[in-house]
């Protein structure tokens, strides 16, 4: 997310427009300059990879939802490398699945139906992601 760029959003008949955010309890936030760097973490926190290694660590959140607060960070990522194909090939996908998804004219208000209807429009990004990350992983 651009931080000088920030959405405008509606509260009851007012339009905000955001100056700045704050990130709360289980939001986390991590300041870049690189949009590539933002990208690659992007796709190595939404993949199927993460997901699975987090999953055994996993606790329920008070409405018994998955909580998955800071586990992915206990997974050793490596850091954003500009001059590694593989690092630049995830930050080109994330874009790629970015933009996708940012054209889905969502059929329901569920978080988990549109997570799936995301997913399914990225299928085939996701798909390389994965692959990618799994090389990556092995050599840390």
């Amino acid at each position: 997310m651009n931080k000088q760029n920030l959405p405008e959003f509606k509260v009851l008949k007012a339009k905000i427009k955001p100056k700045c955010f704050i990130a709360d309890i289980k939001t986390w936030f991590y300041d870049t300059n690189s949009e590539d760097e933002a990208l690659y973490l992007c796709a190595i926190l939404n993949s199927d990879v993460i997901n699975e290694l987090i999953k055994p660590i996993q606790t329920k959140g008070s409405f018994g939802e998955r909580d998955i607060h800071r586990r992915p960070l206990m997974i050793p990522i490596p850091q954003f490398n500009k001059n590694d194909e593989k690092h630049l090939r995830l930050a080109e996908l994330s874009k790629i699945c970015h933009e996708k998804v940012s054209k889905i004219q969502f059929k329901s208000k569920s978080i988990g139906k549109r997570r799936e209807e995301a997913r399914k429009a990225v299928k085939e990004e996701l798909k390389e992601i994965n692959e990618i990350i799994n090389d990556i992983l092995q050599k840390v």
